[in-house]
């Protein structure tokens, strides 16, 4: 568990059951503050009445087309960094992800590991920028 990790909370917008379970163990498991919801509307209104650290986000929202999403959050005072959960690794999606705003993309069904060493990497990354504000 990482120490400074209890102080960070994480919000997880994904609309399958699966994966808001397998991500919300790992974030606990390393003792992040996490919370889940099951769609877009709903992350977004987390997002507008609490403050996060950083946003895990599904590259696909029923109903919600994710350009949305990214121009719902850049309008908001505080804009955690998004770190966007995709099914499948096209390049040419991964470069529009981030486009959109993201600071990295992960395959959702890749190695717990890889998907806490991304979330570990950005949070670092945003305390350091943080910093030097």
């Amino acid at each position: 568990m990482v120490n400074q990790a209890a102080k960070k909370r994480i919000l997880v917008i994904d609309d399958d059951e699966r994966v808001l379970i397998s991500l919300e163990c790992l974030l606990e498991n390393e003792g992040y503050e996490t919370t889940t919801v099951w769609s877009a509307q709903e992350g977004l209104e987390m997002l507008r009445t609490k403050p996060f650290d950083l946003v895990l986000l599904d590259d696909y929202m029923h109903g919600v087309p994710i350009e949305h999403i990214f121009e719902e959050i850049q309008k908001m005072e505080i804009q955690p960094p998004i770190i966007l959960t995709e099914s499948s690794s096209l390049p040419e999606a991964r470069k529009h992800f981030i486009q959109l705003g993201a600071v990295a993309v992960v395959n959702k069904w890749a190695p717990c590991e890889e998907i806490a060493e991304e979330v570990r990497k950005q949070l670092a990354k945003a305390e350091l920028e943080a910093l030097s504000v």
